[in-house]
């Protein structure tokens, strides 16, 4: 046992020490847990002896991410880009298994190897794309709800291939096999459905009176099920993921996710360092040259597929092109699904050695491919014609007539709002450019003049200037966006023609008055301002009533 704990205590410092360098270099942690088991795998140091035991934490961390997966599942996200999203994430799925089974085949894997491999390569990463968007702030923009929408389609399609690994045999035929997967499916949904209807919502609204007992009896019903589908013939992964699913629409999903987050974090770390420790560098010909090979496939083939089936829908090629750039790594299903592979007998752990240098190489490159999109679009988009056509299905997000606009507002969110809210013009003489599509919808609605379109894109800043506003504003704070837009702007202004942004520090105002912005503002100093003005009233009033407040939020919900 004391072993055990130093060996355990060796894995999590590692891990810390290789996750914050990893940090350093721009890099998913995900990447420093798998050099984590690497390095104290056999192939250098040695230091993990209890695989076992590792081995039963991940397999503990696998079922907490795919319940938390079940909770967060939203459906709702299809509902705008349904179509795309399901288009384009089949269509990917398909020419990329295609492409990665006939490369395996000519490795000289089996048909299941090669299958298994082949639908390893068509997953992307759910966790690195969307924590990646976050931080770029792109979140709400066209192509990363396409993304999310792919995302979803992959998640069902992984769903669906680990429900029939888990109950495939070798040994019986395959009608039999469907028989036998359809009539448990269907015994297993009856269960759950009855349990969902009658009593996990009274379960779960007495548990919640207590913090702890609601935590518990999470797990209690992630591991209740689990346990089910295992004697189903199914995998507890099925189960686990099916559990979060059955208690998405529950009022206590919030609660639950950020509670279960952290012990889902610990156990996945344990999964990735026990797959890094896994890996075997026996041949440079059997594991490297395929690995490179594959990850080709990922890194090129991938957003390749997207970019040209978007492109066949109408989307626009900036659009296009950031989508399917974010889909060049292989994710966490990916892993799972080469190791339950692993576990049930189907491949080597020579394909789980591959697919986990795939995960590698493609993760490295992908990340900073996501970080720096727009950089590099706008490297490129110039000489390549395709990028350039104007079918945009953007267009459909347009309200802009043939005319000038005195003010163009880059950003329609809370600021933006505001800031028309404080101003005496009709909405006709607004442009208002935003990439978020719910926003644009919204406002068209509303009767604003409205155009779809990203501030940081030398198109949205090109067309923007040819409507010659008077006055610009900014209120997307993000150095990099601005720093595009003053360089544009001050390329083709007009004597007349004015540009505000905003920055989120007085370091970045700096940096962008040395870049020749004209008028930069900083919220948080204008704020700071208002609020010593408010404390001097109360000082010298005490019964100062806030009433300029009331009147802010009143019109605040009237525009």
């Amino acid at each position: 046992m004391v072993e055990f704990f130093l060996e355990l205590s060796a894995v999590i410092i590692s891990a810390v020490v290789l996750g914050i360098i990893f940090r350093k270099l721009k890099q998913p942690t995900i990447l420093a847990f798998i050099f984590t088991g690497i390095l104290l795998g056999s192939a250098f140091f040695d230091v993990i002896k209890f695989k076992d035991v590792i081995n039963i934490f991940s397999d503990l961390g696998i079922a907490f991410l795919l319940f938390l997966v079940g909770i967060n599942l939203d459906p709702k996200v299809l509902r705008d880009i349904g179509k795309t999203s399901i288009v384009t994430g089949l269509g990917q799925i398909t020419f990329t298994f295609i492409i990665g089974f006939a490369l395996a085949s000519f490795f000289g894997f089996g048909m299941i190897e090669a299958a298994y491999l082949a639908l390893a390569l068509t997953f992307s990463s759910t966790i690195i794309i969307i924590k990646l968007l976050t931080d770029k702030h792109d979140l709400n923009s066209l192509y990363a709800k396409i993304s999310i929408g792919f995302l979803l389609v992959q998640d069902f399609v992984a769903i669906v291939a680990l429900i029939f690994i888990s109950t495939f045999r070798p040994e019986i035929t395959l009608s039999e096999q469907i028989v036998n997967l359809i009539f448990n499916l269907i015994v297993f949904g009856g269960i759950v459905w009855l349990v969902s209807k009658y009593l996990i919502k009274r379960l779960f609204d007495s548990l919640a009176r207590s913090q702890e007992l609601l935590f518990l009896g999470a797990i209690s019903w992630c591991f209740a099920l689990a346990s089910l589908s295992m004697l189903l013939g199914f995998s507890k992964e099925i189960g686990a993921f099916i559990a979060g699913v059955s208690i998405a629409s529950l009022p206590y999903t919030h609660e639950v996710s950020g509670k279960l987050r952290y012990l889902r974090d610990f156990f996945i770390v344990l999964f990735f360092v026990y797959l890094g420790s896994s890996l075997v560098f026996t041949s440079t010909n059997i594991v490297l040259v395929p690995s490179i090979a594959f990850a080709l496939v990922v890194l090129i083939g991938n957003p390749l597929i997207i970019f040209g089936l978007m492109n066949l829908l109408g989307y626009k090629g900036r659009t296009s092109f950031m989508a399917g750039l974010s889909f060049a790594q292989i994710s966490e299903f990916s892993l799972i699904l080469v190791f339950l592979g692993k576990t049930v007998g189907h491949v080597s752990g020579q394909v789980v050695s591959i697919i986990t240098m795939v995960a590698i190489i493609t993760i490295s490159i992908s990340t900073y491919l996501i970080l720096y999109n727009s950089r590099i679009y706008d490297k490129i988009f110039r000489k390549i014609p395709i990028l350039k056509k104007t079918r945009f299905w953007e267009d459909k997000l347009s309200s802009v007539e043939e005319k000038k606009y005195p003010l163009a507002l880059l950003g329609f969110g809370e600021t933006g709002r505001k800031i028309f809210s404080k101003i005496q013009m009709p909405k006709k003489d607004i442009l208002i450019i935003d990439y978020d599509p719910r926003v644009i919808k919204e406002s068209i609605i509303r009767g604003f003049h409205c155009i779809y379109g990203d501030a940081s894109d030398l198109e949205t800043i090109g067309f923007v200037l040819r409507k010659n506003p008077h006055i610009i504003v900014s209120t997307v704070m993000d150095e990099e966006t601005n720093e595009v837009l003053v360089k544009e702007f001050n390329k083709k202004k007009k004597e007349d023609q004015h540009l505000i942004v905003l920055a989120s520090t007085l370091e970045e105002a700096k940096r962008l008055y040395e870049k020749k912005a004209e008028f930069v503002l900083v919220p948080s100093q204008v704020a700071a301002e208002k609020i010593g003005v408010v404390i001097n009233d109360l000082k010298e009033h005490k019964n100062f009533e806030l009433d300029w407040i009331k009147k802010q939020y009143s019109e605040e919900s009237n525009i």
